[in-house]
């Protein structure tokens, strides 16, 4: 998967010539929603012949301009690349939110992301809105934009995937149920067990264990509690171990000596779900 520069004109000359489907979101997490989206995204690129592309940002733009709350992230760069690079994606364009680019009407933003990639084909979510709140373009107007931006593009919306209990899968839900210590249901909406990825910290040694300070995680962690992980290291080796979340930070009840082989991340695991 090659990762560009939104603003990078001489990969955007040669990714114009490139005919793409495209996604465009924020993905944190990268819950089933997400995924269903993107699926979707390679299914019409293999049956039209096309290239396929995700476009995100470096920041959440509902955070940045405070109609939401702000969380730390629910996945990190590199974890958001792997998964990326395992759905089959072609490429992936990160776009730095800055105030300038805040500022685009919806038409403008779509205008340039016609004129960034040759735009055969989109998929977006049911909540998908884009430009400023006062001339922005919803899911239900991006056709009719595209008509007339990259004529012949497809669009499609598919519904929100919902949860058992008919709520919808969303980053929110996601991160108020990690609030919440229900990790069932995280792991539910995510397809996978949350996963921290301490790749680049470093622990400290404590009595009975490793402490990973809360300071130094950029992923929003679970409400404090003791759970069930799994530790994954540098090797492809895995070992089960029980995780205490606390106000000092993640510690790890195990020996020291997994440090010898380098820990990768640690998946936290719903109860009764280990394999």
């Amino acid at each position: 998967m090659q990762v560009h520069d939104f603003m990078d004109l001489s990969r955007t000359k040669l990714l114009s010539t490139i005919p793409m489907a495209v996604s465009i979101g924020v993905f944190d997490g990268l819950h089933l929603g997400h995924t269903a989206i993107l699926k979707r995204v390679k299914e019409i690129a293999q049956k039209e012949g096309l290239e396929t592309m995700v476009i995100t940002f470096d920041r959440n733009p509902k955070m940045v301009a405070k109609a939401m709350e702000y969380h730390d992230q629910l996945i990190t760069n590199r974890q958001r690349d792997q998964i990326l690079n395992e759905l089959g994606f072609d490429h992936l364009t990160v776009i730095d939110f800055c105030p300038e680019f805040s500022k685009l009407t919806g038409e403008e933003f779509l205008a340039l992301i016609s004129g960034f990639c040759h735009l055969k084909a989109m998929v977006v979510g049911e909540d998908f809105r884009c430009g400023v709140l006062t001339s922005s373009v919803r899911s239900v107007q991006l056709q009719e934009h595209l008509n007339r931006l990259s004529p012949g593009a497809l669009v499609e919306i598919p519904p929100f995937v919902r949860t058992p209990s008919g709520e919808i899968t969303s980053s929110t839900l996601v991160r108020k149920k990690l609030l919440e210590g229900a990790l069932d249901g995280v792991q539910s909406m995510l397809g996978r067990p949350y996963t921290l990825d301490v790749d680049s910290l470093t622990p400290i040694s404590i009595e009975y264990g490793l402490l990973y300070r809360s300071e130094s995680f950029t992923q929003l962690l679970p409400k404090e509690g003791l759970y069930e992980a799994t530790l994954f290291t540098a090797d492809g080796d895995a070992r089960n171990l029980l995780v205490s979340v606390e106000e000092a930070g993640v510690r790890l009840i195990t020996e020291v000596d997994v440090l010898e082989a380098g820990i990768m991340s640690l998946s936290l695991t719903a109860k009764g779900s280990r394999t």
